[in-house]
């Protein structure tokens, strides 16, 4: 198993960059195949490792399902168990729940 360094050292210069960039949120836009989920995923890791946040205190989204999974999995490769309290999802399955937990929204969409 790599540790944080070894998928660390696999990231690009402009991706190393956006990793040590620890100090408020990062939007990544990048063509399909460019190593967004990797990026993502060391960064929360190297956050999580340098004790600047929780795991369960970090948001990661993104568009797929898969790339959500996958992002899970690599944390949890990175960093241990840990990696899986990270609040990893879709754009739309995040949406969707500040609507089924707000109950203001619930009443508004009943209303309809």
């Amino acid at each position: 198993m790599k540790n944080f360094q070894g998928f660390y050292g696999e990231l690009n210069a402009e991706q190393k960059q956006a990793v040590d960039a620890t100090d408020g949120p990062v939007l990544v836009l990048a063509g399909p195949g460019t190593g967004k989920t990797q990026l993502l995923s060391v960064r929360a890791a190297n956050i999580i490792q340098k004790n600047l946040a929780l795991p369960e205190n970090i948001l990661i989204l993104t568009y797929t399902n898969a790339a959500s999974k996958t992002m899970k999995e690599r944390l949890a490769k990175i960093i241990g168990i840990k990696g899986y309290d990270v609040q990893v999802g879709t754009f739309h399955s995040f949406a969707n729940s500040i609507i089924l937990d707000s109950e203001e929204a619930a009443n508004y969409i009943q209303d309809r």
